[in-house]
């Protein structure tokens, strides 16, 4: 188990993303205060699909039953809060409070704290994957088998990802929502100059080369984008030589919306 200060650095650092663990929480409150599943689910937004798994979640987290369902009645039935439901509900709302006050304290002592605390919340985040960017969500095309979601990373830059419904809801993501977009550098293909040329790539970044260190067989390549945003391509030998890839020229990177992992704070 963590330590107490570490529990609560990363339940702050991840306070300003979709806050995943604090909407199933949220969700916990409003079944307590409505005594349905249905109406708490419609009180924050969420499909009631998306409301069972939260609390299913929820359940296996804590290890034991936090509410009970009631069938049947006039009401047609409905849902309660266990006591270990109660207990980890008042937990939460205690935290929120006292974190609430420390914040506005914070800022006081120290203005302009909470953008740190923005900063400090993205550096911590950690992937294997080369190429992350960070960025607000700008819209959502949602279709029965997959999502097309865009990103805003930067000045006139755009991230497209195609993910499927269910993970479109798992991560919670809506228009303005905090997203990273993660890229394997291997998943990046380049091209000398796609003017003229039409592709099924819809990523398609053009730039300078500012960084190129071969190995015995692949190649790593860097490109700057004009929006001052990097992205790595990992390529072979003979496709740098074919493609007369250079520090200080330019190229394309192409990636296919579907090779775009999306990722949130939790």
């Amino acid at each position: 188990m963590q330590q107490p200060e570490q529990l609560v650095q990363s339940f702050l650092l991840g306070s300003k993303q979709t806050r995943s663990g604090q909407r199933r929480l949220e969700l916990l409150n409003k079944v307590d205060s409505l005594g349905s599943l249905a109406q708490a689910a419609k009180a924050c937004g969420i499909t009631y699909k998306g409301a069972w798994q939260a609390v299913e979640a929820m359940t296996e987290a804590a290890g034991e039953k936090i509410v009970h369902t009631q069938k049947g009645g006039a009401g047609g039935g409905g849902m309660v809060l266990t006591p270990a439901g109660k207990q980890l509900l008042s937990a939460y709302l205690l935290f929120q409070e006292q974190m609430q006050s420390w914040m506005r304290h914070l800022e006081v002592l120290s203005p302009g704290m909470l953008s740190q605390l923005d900063i400090m919340r993205k550096i911590s985040m950690k992937t294997s994957a080369r190429n992350l960017f960070h960025g607000t969500v700008q819209s959502i095309l949602s279709g029965e088998v997959n999502c097309e979601v865009i990103i805003s990373v930067g000045k006139d830059t755009e991230v497209v990802a195609q993910i499927t419904p269910s993970s479109l809801e798992r991560l919670g993501l809506e228009i303005g929502s905090d997203v990273y977009a993660l890229i394997k550098a291997s998943w990046v293909i380049l091209a000398e100059d796609i003017a003229g040329m039409r592709t099924s790539a819809r990523n398609q970044f053009c730039g300078t080369i500012v960084e190129l260190e071969q190995g015995a067989v692949n190649s790593d390549v860097t490109l700057e984008l004009t929006s001052g945003n990097r992205i790595s391509a990992i390529v072979t030998n003979g496709s740098v030589e074919a493609l007369d890839l250079a520090v200080g020229g330019s190229a394309c990177a192409l990636i296919k919306a579907s090779h775009v992992l999306l990722a949130v704070a939790d």
